[in-house]
């Protein structure tokens, strides 16, 4: 009897959720509505750099999360966030405010860590124990990595709030050449590359540069040349989706653009309430956020259901583990905060 009740319950919340227009979440055979938790905890360290937590990335098919905190590096949590521990204890340090991680699709424990405010970019091999530098470049926000070639020679890095920056390395990362400076000479920072094969690339120009374009340009030739594809201006972590969907949001809240043809054009999602850049589930739906709620559209973005309960603090971005499928959000601060990193669970 007290199963069939506790179930009973479980239901009726979750019936109550549909009513609301929320998305609860499925654990098991049940499906009902969470609870934000603070999972912040001791990440971070005692102290920390001017940005606090940077970003979350959830390790593929794993557990684990992995917290970017400003200066202080990168730690990763496999319980949940109850304890947090540092990564890169050993090789060179992480001292940079952290901007992007690039997971190896082939292989998760290897991956690419880019950022700004100090030396970047850097590789692991073993999971995050030790990082090796890529070459002598500093202050960057986007890194990108062709994963059609195996040896993972073709690598593209955006120099954080610099226009025309943007630069190529062909053997790995050991060296690395500015092609930036052949985009247009009004164009935006180009802050964050996507590499789709060794020898086409798109890049963002979009910034608070004063009379510089916005926009989107297209490379067919490895860097060499440019088109503008898009008159749009987006900014942080594009999306590359499982089915070659590309979503990128426009700078300033303007709205999330896509583009269903290895980014030749694009356009923007109508009545669209994420207001930040998009992850894509396990399951393969797209999740992303307004200020302070998660939504996840189940068809490429054009609808999109509330999912779970409101967030306490208006969130910088949000992360997904992909095992046991509990969603996480963050915010930035400018010191460190006691509820930085907050995570959506069972009740």
């Amino acid at each position: 009897m007290a199963f069939r009740h506790e179930t009973s319950v479980k239901l009726l919340a979750a019936l109550l959720a549909l009513h609301a227009g929320l998305a609860p979440l499925a654990f098991g055979a049940v499906t009902m509505i969470g609870t934000w938790t603070n999972v912040t905890n001791n990440v971070g360290g005692e102290t920390w750099g001017y940005a606090g937590v940077c970003l979350l990335a959830a390790v593929p098919g794993s557990d684990e999360v992995i917290a970017g905190v400003s200066e202080r590096g990168l730690w990763s949590t496999t319980d949940g966030g109850a304890a947090w521990k540092q990564l890169g204890t050993s090789g060179e340090a992480l001292k940079q405010r952290p901007h992007k991680i690039v997971f190896d699709p082939q292989n998760p424990a290897v991956y690419w860590v880019s950022g700004c405010y100090g030396p970047t970019p850097f590789v692991t091999a073993d999971g995050g124990k030790s990082f090796k530098r890529l070459g002598n470049l500093n202050h960057a926000d986007g890194v990108a990595v062709d994963f059609s070639d195996p040896e993972r020679k073709t690598l593209l890095l955006g120099l954080h709030e610099q226009a025309r920056s943007l630069q190529l390395s062909k053997d790995g990362g050991k060296t690395w050449q500015k092609i930036g400076d052949k985009l247009p000479e009004n164009s935006n920072h180009s802050t964050d590359p996507i590499i789709l094969d060794s020898k086409t690339f798109l890049i963002n120009t979009a910034g608070w540069k004063q009379g510089a374009t916005l926009g989107i340009y297209r490379s067919e030739d490895g860097g060499e040349t440019w088109s503008q594809v898009s008159t749009f201006g987006p900014g942080g972590r594009p999306l590359v989706a499982s089915d070659g969907q590309i979503y990128w949001q426009r700078i300033w809240g303007g709205g999330l653009l896509r583009s269903s043809d290895k980014g030749k054009t694009w356009s923007q999602l109508a009545g669209c309430p994420v207001k930040n850049n998009v992850i894509e589930l396990p399951d393969k739906r797209l999740a992303g956020h307004t200020e302070n709620q998660v939504f996840v559209s189940a068809d490429a973005g054009a609808k999109w259901t509330k999912l779970g309960p409101t967030l306490p603090f208006k969130a910088s971005g949000i992360a997904c583990s992909a095992k046991s499928k509990v969603f996480y959000a963050w915010r930035l601060t400018d010191k460190k905060d006691a509820q930085a990193i907050v995570r959506l669970k069972e009740e």
